[in-house]
Order: C-alpha cells, then sequence, then structure tokens
C-alpha cells in the first residue's frame, strides 16, 4: 500500500481524467483517490460528458466499478445528482446513489411554458432514499419524490414509495401523494407524469372543476395520446353530480400546411333532473365538429367543415362560447377544388339547418353543385379579356314544423335544381396612372328545374329559364393626389389622395321574371330591364414614419381611409336586393339607395377602428340612418382589447323594431404573462339586457398556477331553453411543465 501526491490532472483511470491530491493504491486492480476528487469521462470515449466529485473514492480498474462517499456529485450534460455515498459502475455506467436528489433539465418544453417557472431555469427536481440508475437517462427512486418547481421550499411536489424517472420521456410512480405547500391535495395508486423535451407526451391531463345553472357541479378529465409527431389524440370524460356523464374525443393531425385536420365527437348521456323548479327530462344527445384542409393530387385542395348537434339546445346550454351558446344552426360542408392557369373548379356540398326553436327549422344550401371559371383570357388582336363562369347545383330549401296541438310533422321542400353560365367580356378603355375605365358586357342564362304559378308562392314542377344582358362601364378617377413633407415625430411624409368612382349598368328585360323562384333570398334576386348608376368618393392618407437611423424608411402606411357611395335605379324595386348596402334589408323601395359611409383609421399600429353607416335620404323615411356599426381594436404585449357598436333600424314596415347591440372582450397580461384575465360582455342596448358577460382571472406562480372563470347567459323568456339565465363557474389549476385542461365546451375560452 502506499500513498503519493499526484499532479492536478492525469488519466489514472482508463477513459477517464483524474483531479485530485492524494493517491493510494490498495492492490494491483484497486486505487483509493481522496481529497476532493474529481474524475470526467474523456472526449471522444463512451464516458464523454460526465463527471464525478467526492471526498473519497474508491475505484476498481478492472471491473470498472466505484465507491464514492462525501459530497458525492454526479454529472452529465442533462441530469446532476448529489448522494452521500454511491456505488457505480463506469463500463456500464449504473449505480446507486443513498440519501440523494437530482434536477434534470426539462429543454425546450419548459421556455415554452416559462412563465409558470418565473426567473428560474425550467428542470425538474427529484430525491429520494435511494436513487438507482438503471439505463443511460432512467432512474428508480424509493422513499422519494420530484417537483418541477426548484427553489429552496417548492410550492408543489409528489411523493410516493416507488418511482421511476425516464429523463426527456416521463415519470411512472406508484402509491403517489399530490402536495401543494406540504399540504397532501389527493392520492394516486399510480400516476403518469410526462416531462418530455417536445411537449408530446402521452398522458391523462389535469382535471377541470366546473359548476353551472343548469348542468350542476362536474369534473372534466381528459387523456392525451401522443400518436408521433404529427398525430394525436385527447379523450374527454366529463362526470356530472346529477349523475349525468359525457365522452367524447378529439383527433389532430399535421402532414403539412396544406394538409392539416381536427375532429371532435362528444356524447352526452343528460338524467332526469330538477333544475330550478323545472324538471329535465332525460336525453341524449351527440355533436361533431372539426374540419381539415388536405392537399390531394393534380394541384386539387380538399376542404370539409362540420358543427352537427342532434340537438341544438345541448350546444347552447353548455358551451362557453357566446357565438355558439346563442345561434340554434347546425353545419356540414365540404368541397374539392383546384386552379390550373386561368381554369379554376370547385365541387362542393354545403347544408345549413336554422332552427326557430327545438322543432321548426329551415335547411339551405347546395347539395351538392360545381363551379367552373375560366377568367383572364386575352383575345388576340384586340384589348378584350374573356371570361367565363359556370355554376350548377341543388339549391336546398326545406322548411321543418311540428304543430303544436297535434304534434304532427310537416316537411315543405322547395328545392330544385339550378344551372348558370355567365359569360363576359371586357375592354379596358383607359390604363392611364390616374384613371381607369373597364367595359364589361355579360350574358346570363340560369336555368330552374321548377318555376313559380301565378299566385307567387307555390312552386310548380315546371322548368324556367332566366336570360338577361349585363352591360357595365367602371371608371376609376381623375386621380389627385398631394404630398406633404412634416418631417416630425408624427411622419416624414404624408400623402392625400382623392379617388372618385363612377359606374353605370344595363341589365335587359326578363321575359318571365315573375315565375323565377327564389330560393337564395335577396342576394339572387335580379330585377330586369334596370339602369343602375352608382358614384362615390374615396379620401384616403398615407403616412411614412421617419426611420431610424441607420435604417431604410418603411412602406407608406394608411392612416386613414373614408368613403362615400350611393347607387340611383330606374327600376325603383331593384333598391331592395342590392346586396352591397348591407342594412337596407326590409327598406321599401326608392329610386335610391341608401347613402353608404365606410371609414377606416390606424392611427397606431397597435390600434385599428371602423365605422360604416348607411343613411335615407328620403324626407318621408321613419328613420334617417337605417344602420350603423362602431369597431375597435387595441393589442400590445399586456393589452388586447375589441370592442363593437351596432345598430339597424327597420322602420314603419316592422313596427319601429330596431337591432342596438354592444359588445366588448379585453385581455390582460402582466408580469411576463404569469396573471392577467379576460372580460367580456354582449349588451342588447334596444332590450336593456346584458345578454352575457365573462370573466376569466389566472395566476402562475413560479411552479404552479390557478385560473377561474365565471359567465352568465341571459336566454330571455321566450326561448325553448329549459332555463331563462345560466351561469357557470370553472376553476383549473396548472403544474409548471404540465399546462392546464380545459372541458370539451370550451371552458376557460379554449379547447383541449
Amino acid at each position: 500500500m502506499s500513498l503519493v501526491a499526484r499532479p492536478a490532472a492525469a488519466q489514472i483511470v482508463p477513459g477517464w481524467n483524474t483531479k485530485q491530491f492524494a493517491l493510494e493504491r490498495i492492490d494491483a486492480d484497486r486505487v483509493r483517490l481522496m481529497r476532493e476528487v474529481e474524475i470526467e469521462g474523456e472526449t471522444g470515449s463512451a464516458n464523454a460528458g460526465q463527471k464525478f466529485f467526492a471526498d473519497d473514492l474508491e475505484m476498481n480498474l478492472k471491473t470498472g466499478e466505484l465507491t464514492a462517499r462525501g459530497n458525492v456529485v454526479f454529472q452529465t450534460p442533462t441530469a446532476r445528482i448529489a448522494a452521500e455515498t454511491v456505488v457505480f459502475n463506469t463500463k456500464t455506467r449504473l449505480g446507486t446513489f443513498t440519501s440523494a436528489t437530482g434536477i434534470a433539465q426539462l429543454g425546450e418544453r419548459g421556455k415554452q411554458n416559462q412563465s409558470m417557472f418565473g426567473t428560474l431555469e425550467p428542470d425538474v427536481y427529484f430525491y429520494g432514499a435511494e436513487i438507482e440508475k438503471i439505463a443511460a437517462d432512467k432512474y428508480r427512486i424509493n422513499k422519494g419524490g420530484f417537483t418541477t418547481c426548484v427553489q429552496p421550499t417548492p410550492r408543489w411536489e409528489i411523493v410516493s414509495g416507488r418511482a421511476t424517472v425516464n429523463l426527456n420521456d416521463y415519470v411512472v410512480m406508484r402509491n403517489a401523494v399530490v402536495r401543494v405547500k406540504n399540504v397532501p391535495v389527493f392520492y394516486l395508486p399510480i400516476l403518469y407524469y410526462p416531462i418530455q423535451e417536445d411537449d408530446r407526451a402521452t398522458g391523462f391531463l389535469l382535471p377541470t372543476y366546473g359548476v353551472s345553472t343548469y348542468a350542476g357541479s362536474s369534473i372534466s378529465n381528459g387523456f392525451f395520446w401522443a400518436v408521433n409527431r404529427s398525430q394525436d389524440l385527447t379523450l374527454f370524460h366529463d362526470w356530472f353530480f346529477t349523475g349525468s356523464t359525457g365522452v367524447g374525443s378529439e383527433y389532430r393531425y399535421l402532414f403539412g400546411p396544406a394538409s392539416q385536420g381536427n375532429f371532435r365527437a362528444y356524447w352526452l348521456n343528460e338524467t332526469e333532473s330538477l333544475i330550478n323548479g323545472s324538471l329535465r327530462p332525460a336525453r341524449k344527445s351527440q355533436i361533431f365538429t372539426g374540419g381539415l384542409n388536405q392537399g390531394l393530387p393534380a394541384g386539387l385542395t380538399a376542404r370539409a367543415n362540420v358543427n352537427y348537434s342532434t340537438d341544438v339546445t345541448t350546444q347552447q346550454l353548455n358551451s362557453n362560447d357566446f357565438l355558439a351558446a346563442t345561434t340554434s344552426q347546425r353545419t356540414l360542408n365540404g368541397a374539392v377544388s383546384g386552379a390550373w392557369g386561368g381554369l379554376s373548379l370547385n365541387a362542393a356540398y354545403d347544408r345549413m339547418e336554422y332552427f326557430y326553436n327545438a322543432t321548426d327549422s329551415q335547411v339551405t344550401g347546395r347539395g351538392p353543385g360545381f363551379t367552373v371559371s375560366y377568367s383572364g383570357r386575352k383575345l388576340p388582336a384586340v384589348p378584350a379579356y374573356l371570361s367565363l363562369n359556370v355554376d350548377a347545383a341543388n339549391m336546398l330549401y326545406i322548411g321543418h314544423s311540428v304543430d303544436k296541438t297535434s304534434g304532427v310533422k310537416t316537411t315543405v321542400d322547395k328545392s330544385l335544381n339550378q344551372v348558370d353560365v355567365l359569360p363576359s367580356l371586357r375592354v379596358p378603355l383607359s390604363t392611364l396612372p390616374f384613371l381607369t375605365v373597364n367595359a364589361t358586357v355579360a350574358y346570363r342564362t340560369t336555368y330552374f328545374s321548377e318555376s313559380l304559378a301565378a299566385d307567387q308562392r307555390t312552386q310548380l314542377d315546371e322548368a324556367v329559364t332566366r336570360s338577361y344582358a349585363d352591360l357595365r362601364a367602371d371608371l376609376v378617377g381623375p386621380v389627385f393626389s398631394r404630398v406633404f413633407s412634416p418631417n416630425n415625430a408624427f411622419a416624414e411624409r404624408m400623402k392625400h389622395v382623392i379617388e372618385p368612382t363612377f359606374s353605370v349598368q344595363r341589365r335587359t328585360t326578363i321575359e318571365n321574371q315573375e315565375r323565377v323562384p327564389n330560393v337564395q333570398g335577396r342576394y339572387d334576386t335580379v330585377i330586369g330591364g334596370t339602369t343602375q348608376l352608382s358614384y362615390g368618393l374615396a379620401n384616403r392618407l398615407l403616412v411614412r414614419k421617419r426611420a431610424a437611423e441607420g435604417a431604410q424608411a418603411g412602406a407608406p402606411q394608411e392612416l386613414l381611409n373614408v368613403s362615400v357611395r350611393q347607387s340611383y335605379y330606374s327600376d325603383e324595386r331593384a333598391s331592395q336586393y342590392d346586396p352591397a348596402y348591407g342594412y337596407s334589408q326590409g327598406r321599401p323601395a326608392s329610386p335610391f339607395s341608401p347613402i353608404s359611409l365606410s371609414a377606416r383609421a390606424i392611427p397606431t399600429r397597435p390600434m385599428a377602428v371602423d365605422f360604416r353607416l348607411e343613411y335615407d335620404p328620403r324626407t318621408e323615411a321613419t328613420y334617417k340612418v337605417i344602420g350603423y356599426g362602431l369597431n375597435g381594436v387595441f393589442r400590445t404585449n399586456m393589452v388586447e382589447t375589441s370592442a363593437g357598436w351596432s345598430k339597424q333600424n327597420y322602420g314603419a314596415s316592422s313596427a319601429g323594431r330596431s337591432n342596438n347591440y354592444l359588445q366588448q372582450s379585453t385581455q390582460l397580461r402582466f408580469g411576463g404573462g404569469r396573471y392577467g384575465g379576460t372580460v367580456s360582455l354582449n349588451y342588447d342596448i334596444a332590450r336593456s339586457t346584458l345578454l352575457n358577460h365573462r370573466y376569466i382571472a389566472f395566476y402562475n406562480a413560479q411552479c404552479c398556477g390557478i385560473s377561474f372563470e365565471y359567465l352568465a347567459y341571459n336566454y330571455g323568456s321566450g326561448t325553448n331553453l329549459l332555463i331563462a339565465q345560466n351561469r357557470r363557474f370553472n376553476m383549473s389549476f396548472t403544474l409548471a411543465g404540465v399546462g392546464s385542461f380545459s372541458n370539451f365546451f370550451g371552458a376557460f375560452g379554449g379547447g383541449s
């Protein structure tokens, strides 16, 4: 036995560089290193990146087994373990640590949710009476626990009698107890906790608690299956304290920007319950939602969307989304489209069913149909461009109703086949920079498989064809502009543009106009023998900001755009069917359209304001202002808010009825996203009714978070729903590196 001093760095152990103050040779195969020992795997060897620190280290050079004691630290590129003693084999790189603690990096996965970790690094901390290294990145913990809250006093931790930690993959614990602030919260016989680096790990999601006037208290659970990098599946389960249950699933895939899809299905089994003094009968319902965008061969693209519920009141009474909770409709549509040069093809199926109450509904859409367009073909030797549009479809128009007295169901089907052919020829008469003039000649022929009887209501099984010529000339200009150079903090240069527009359109007489059925409402109604003049004026203000020193000046930005327009019709009936004026529906016939004013202002990049108004110039009009809408958006890193106000007056023909709505939504994020909330509401000014209001608050500490949501709906007494008002409350916890879970109906404003 000998004791000698060694240099600061040497290779005593094969494959390892050693740093120590003293070396004791025990025998031919064993050595003992003492006094602040450090050994490091040699670069290029299997032990590269591994280090051992200890007060005393004994090693068998032949078998590679070492025993370290006193302030032992084992370090790899992704983990670090400290222990009192360790028995380790440098050849198999396996061993056992006693009274040990360890820390491992979460990598990119933790950085995606950095707000949960505060200023700390996103790591996972584990400890145990004994930690066994059983594989390259796999450990077994006996009588210990783990947490992703790496600070002197963890806010939460999960302890168990035995656990297996696979770094960058998962933690499996048996007889696990979740403790928050050292207080036991719940017990699980087995727990699978994902710690994968890519943030896609199979396992159970954290539950969400909710309560509502209609459904009572509920617990929502979820299981996430990461099928592979491009596909995943989430399974939902909702348990209601009333005895009702709900199960569902969501499948998502992403094979590329043009190939992605999302499909959700949900089955709800509601038991008979007493809700606010009213008996809710037992019922079963299903909801199917989703969509896809799929690339196909030959330059084709398939698109599909579905939002179908077997009982529309299920979505209304349970959804946390205001639009879904107030819209009684279900839709199903799909299309295959492609474009090759100037030729485009679109084959589609579109079905929308709107419910007036629980039993009466109206079905509209196209089932199925196709559109072929060919545009921009320049004719030889003449400055003219030919276009052709062919549209053929089975137009759906089906009414369902149930007699409230007898219960007899009646179906009125006014669907028909329609083929529309529209060739047109466009001739540019002027291409000057300040003046553009285009003339268009078109001839439209539409075939209807059914027609109207003399009473203008009864639909007959007799075909009818509508044909008319459409001549149009459009003029833009002369355009006037002037450039200013204020050279101030607001703008370096400003440009004011005045752009007048004028068009004249003539549609020839339609001989059998009174026999043409109307299955698409005012947007497909054509009044023949009409001349239409449209005129308007647009004012645009553009600015170019002063560039920072050394930077290139940016492109001009539109600061303000204000335009006004009006139309004149030789046949005043045409004013009731012009889709260019959105508020004129139900307006009495007039030679003049409303005066339409639209404005858009972008004073700063985070802010945008839009305004639209339609004014009736007739002196006998009940309401001079037919309708208007005002919307604004403001976005920064901390605040995102939007607000809108819309009003429409229907005039004397509707007994002075009007719609007047106010909507607002504000999201706040502070402290780097660690805390904030959302406030939103929809208010019916005409009826002085708060339709809904919603509040969300969340707080993320350095290692855990909590979210609360409260929302209330006022359905009113005239609906077919069981309750007039519905109040809901949701609560969810979040652990660092795990994230939170939203139930199927979108608690906290999100999906799964």
